[in-house]
């Protein structure tokens, strides 16, 4: 039994090994890079690189939800391209719902997760929160009248479902403050709308990828 595992690992080595070493290099050079902005900005490095539940002194469960709302944008793209790596190419026009709807996931999860209208954006222009819900709006507009016909053909509830939980969450952020834990209502609001953008597309590429296995 031993002997098998280190002939298998052998054989990884000289088939695999420059290619794994390559691959490694990727989060070494980021982690470099990491590093370097840390030290040039007066950043302790570890901050950078710590969970930020530590980094705050704070709990486990401090922002669970959030966690599992990045979770889910991050699982939403993931099934996003890998559907589009494995549709046909005659099936081209459902492929770019997939392809539009993975950049989609990823560029709100990124907001999500580094508060970028919120918090980066705003201090480079005066304007930029508004115009990071203008870009927000004119994707997804655009996305719904360049994909509709394809998109009437899934459980589009969902995805109608996700987006008027956005817009209540929005609607909740920027009006002023009326009823107590108006924070809870907001977050509770776009995690709703998370998860269902989540099952919207994971339904859509289950029902995409039995219809191409069967034919």
């Amino acid at each position: 039994m031993i002997q098998m595992i280190i002939e298998k690992l052998l054989d990884q080595v000289k088939l695999h090994f420059f290619v794994v070493l390559k691959w490694t290099l990727l989060p070494f050079a980021l982690m470099f890079i990491v590093f370097w902005l840390g030290k040039s900005n007066g950043v302790e490095v570890s901050d950078l690189t710590r969970d930020t539940a530590a980094v705050l002194h704070g709990r486990p469960y401090d922002g669970m939800v959030s966690m599992i709302g990045l979770f889910l944008w991050s699982a939403s793209a993931a099934i996003c391209f890998l559907t589009y790596s494995i549709i046909k190419s005659e099936n081209a026009t459902m492929k770019g719902v997939f392809l539009y709807g993975g950049a989609l996931s990823l560029f709100l999860g990124f907001d999500d997760c580094f508060q970028l209208h919120e918090e980066v954006f705003i201090h480079a222009f005066p304007f930029a929160e508004k115009l990071f819900y203008l870009v927000y709006i004119g994707s997804i507009v655009g996305y719904f009248f360049r994909f509709k016909d394809q998109l009437f053909e899934t459980k589009f509830l969902f995805w109608i479902g996700a987006m008027s939980l956005f817009l209540l969450s929005v609607l909740l952020d920027v009006v002023d403050p009326f009823v107590s834990h108006q924070v809870y209502y907001e977050d509770c609001c776009k995690f709703a709308g998370i998860f269902l953008w989540f099952m919207y597309y994971a339904n859509s590429a289950y029902l995409v990828l039995a219809t191409e296995k069967a034919r």
